[in-house]
């Protein structure tokens, strides 16, 4: 009985944490920055009429993709939408750069559409995934080593 007791109390912060319209706007604003750019750079490239301008198509896009998440249940904390905010301007960056050097000097939309999408999905699997708090790990420890800092403690650990 002590423990159906403990296990209520544990429970009874993240009740606490109960996400709010605040909330969900900030991640709108974070995560959805991205996803409007999608579904704008999408409704460019099908060249489409559609009763709505291109932006007002992205920030459709958008919301809509935030709000059936958000429905669903992934609630990310702001620490992590601002993660993934930062981490798929960053990919976006190095991916734009990499493909104009690299690959296609002449952009199209569906060129751009792909490279925002790919942008998107990477730091969404690096920010939101086990698989993407494994890579983090590896590279803190990595600069850690490379810094010659001492390792940092599991308890310590914030993610």
């Amino acid at each position: 009985m002590e423990r159906s007791s403990e296990r209520a109390g544990e429970a009874q912060p993240s009740t606490d944490r109960a996400p709010s319209f605040g909330h969900l706007l900030l991640v709108w604003v974070l995560i959805g920055s991205s996803l409007w750019s999608l579904g704008a750079t999408v409704a460019d490239a099908i060249q489409v009429e559609l009763p709505l301008s291109t932006m007002g198509t992205g920030l459709l896009f958008g919301t809509v993709v935030v709000v059936l998440f958000w429905t669903v249940g992934f609630h990310p904390s702001l620490a992590a939408s601002f993660g993934y905010f930062v981490t798929e301007q960053v990919i976006n960056i190095v991916l734009l750069f990499g493909a104009i050097f690299l690959f296609v000097p002449a952009s199209t939309p569906w060129a751009t559409a792909v490279l925002q999408f790919s942008s998107i999905c990477l730091a969404a699997t690096l920010v939101f995934t086990p698989v993407g708090k494994q890579i983090r790990n590896v590279l803190r420890r990595h600069i850690r080593s490379v810094l010659k800092l001492p390792p940092q403690e599991q308890s310590a650990n914030h993610d």
